[in-house]
């Protein structure tokens, strides 16, 4: 077994009564920078009048800062909604020649999440209809042919906002589309008059 080897020579190791007196001095100094400078200079609070002296003061003011909580209208990540978001999935399947219109209600500056699969390239257009103008006025975002598309939607206004689809092939294809968002409804345009379809709830976390 190798013997312990000795501390250098140089190296002293401080006392108890040393250390307590270290400690005792550091907190003296910390208590008197914090009294004379950090009070004054950060919460306006000068008990012996050395912020004033110094000029330190008028940095923090007389009151605690106000907080500004981060939202979008102050130019944060966070938006918020007056009601909880909805949940929507379904499937079409279309004949060649078919086309089918999916839409979701949305206030100005509601989000929404989808993401949608084909069994085939299909052709899509991602538009809207504003309730100030309507179809006359509608905007399309994203238009082509793919089989499948997926990502967030922020509305621009208030209206109806969604997809078409159009089976331009000579064999069914068959769509799933699925969102989450803040939508109150959705409604179907694949016949003479529009369907009000239903959308839900997210589902409880499950329990283990």
């Amino acid at each position: 077994m190798n013997e312990p080897t000795a501390l250098p020579s140089t190296v002293v190791v401080p006392s108890t009564r040393s250390l307590l007196t270290a400690t005792g001095v550091a907190l003296v100094v910390a208590l008197v920078v914090l009294t004379t400078t950090v009070l004054p200079a950060e919460y306006g609070i000068d008990p012996l009048g050395t912020g004033r002296a110094l000029g330190l003061s008028s940095i923090g003011g007389a009151s605690a800062p106000t907080v500004i909580p981060k939202t979008a209208a102050s130019g944060g990540p966070i938006t918020t909604r007056p009601t909880g978001y909805k949940v929507d999935a379904i499937e079409f399947t279309l004949r060649p020649g078919d086309s089918v219109e999916y839409k979701y209600r949305l206030d100005t500056g509601a989000t929404m999440l989808y993401t949608w699969k084909t069994s085939a390239p299909i052709e899509f257009d991602m538009h809207t209809e504003p309730d100030k103008g309507g179809a006359a006025a509608s905007d399309s975002f994203e238009a082509g042919t793919k089989n499948e598309g997926h990502g967030s939607y922020v509305a621009p206004y208030a209206g109806i906002h969604g997809w078409y689809w159009k089976n331009t092939s000579t064999d069914f294809v068959t769509i799933t589309l699925q969102t989450a968002g803040f939508y109150t409804a959705a409604t179907m345009f694949a016949g003479p008059e529009p369907t009000d379809m239903p959308v839900s709830d997210p589902p409880p976390p499950p329990t283990f």
